[in-house]
């Protein structure tokens, strides 16, 4: 979840505590592209095995405010998921979406301008077409997103777009030129993210140099074109980052993630606590089966509760490769909890000090 994609304060975010706030959704594991550094193409389980707009009736019921159709594959390889969309947004929830923009066109795009929309990624992993096509080994996809980028923004201009770049060694040395894509390009964010659990992709000792030696450099220059970075920290290489981009500063990370958000996986059914844990072991993250309960009894079932626990405790080997958005909000719910408990400890030295005057 993006702090700065949602419309809601932290305060009002955090006022629906134990309610899935945030929901993650995979309709497959079927795509067009076949990207380097993705392993979707091993999953066995393909293709959607629940009833969705069950799902969004549940979720509705439950206090959901935004579904985020993601992968798995590729959303909009989906025949249904304009219905989805439509459903959604006749129950009143607010939609994201995450895009790698070859099955969208003008027409689609028209579509959807009726829609709940609030904020759509795109991926986007090089300022070039060879850079990119390469990457996603798709040919043609580079022109189809850019242009469905200006697309978005012609007839849904209100909606947030956010370009997800996955930082790796064929394409951190170009993020300058990644940066000025905005003088073409109308979105509004730039998300860059440290390629995980690819070795041979990983950047160079040379590489990372280069990079720190231009950090300030980049916020610069974001800030000149008038982009923001999703999360404001980019500093990624500061402290130790192993080659399969796992964080030792990220050791002592306490998680509060799963007392808002949830990832569902619709071709296997299961239930996971958010977007990373899909990544992990499932004997250890998966918090329910919906092909066997409903979300209500998912939500509030014994394995979420267990879980929910080990994270907050800082107990699980995820928080390593815990993605910035998600370390983000977990300090800012900090934060914010920490705020309030000076408020009230202020608010009891007043009271404890006036009634002593009163004595």
């Amino acid at each position: 979840m993006y702090l700065k994609l949602i419309e809601e304060s932290p305060k009002e975010i955090f006022s629906y505590y134990e309610k899935p706030f945030y929901v993650y959704l995979s309709l497959s594991n079927l795509c067009n592209a076949n990207c380097v550094f993705c392993d979707v193409r091993t999953n066995k389980e393909k293709k959607c095995n629940i009833d969705i707009f069950k799902l969004i009736d549940e979720l509705s019921t439950l206090g959901t405010k935004y579904i985020h159709f993601t992968g798995g594959g590729e959303p909009f390889i989906n025949d249904d998921i304009l219905q989805y969309i439509d459903y959604c947004t006749k129950k009143g929830l607010n939609i994201i979406f995450i895009s790698n923009g070859y099955n969208l066109n003008e027409d689609k795009i028209k579509q959807l301008s009726s829609y709940n929309i609030k904020a759509v990624f795109f991926s986007i992993d090089g300022y070039n077409a060879d850079i990119h096509d390469s990457l996603r080994r798709l040919p043609g996809l580079w022109d189809r997103v850019t242009n469905n980028i200006n697309l978005i923004k012609k007839y849904i201009p209100n909606v947030k777009i956010a370009i997800n770049h996955v930082l790796n060694r064929e394409n951190i040395d170009d993020f300058e030129n990644f940066i000025k894509l905005k003088e073409k390009f109308n979105f509004d964010f730039i998300n860059p993210i440290v390629i995980k659990d690819c070795d041979e992709l990983f950047f160079s000792e040379e590489q990372i140099i280069n990079y720190n030696k231009k950090l300030f450099y980049y916020y610069e220059l974001a800030y000149k074109l008038g982009i923001e970075f999703l999360c404001d920290n980019i500093d990624f290489f500061k402290n130790n980052i192993s080659s399969l981009g796992d964080r030792s500063s990220n050791n002592d990370l306490r998680c509060v993630y799963p007392s808002f958000c949830t990832f569902i996986d619709a071709p296997t059914g299961f239930v996971y606590p958010c977007d990373c844990s899909i990544h992990r072991d499932r004997n250890i993250y998966k918090i329910g089966e919906l092909k066997e309960q409903t979300m209500e009894e998912v939500w509030n079932g014994e394995k979420r509760k267990v879980l929910k626990k080990k994270l907050l405790n800082s107990e699980l080997n995820c928080k390593t490769k815990c993605d910035e958005a998600n370390c983000q909000f977990n300090y800012c719910y900090f934060k914010h909890k920490g705020w309030k408990l000076w408020k009230y400890l202020y608010q009891l030295k007043v009271l404890v000090m006036g009634q002593l005057q009163l004595v």
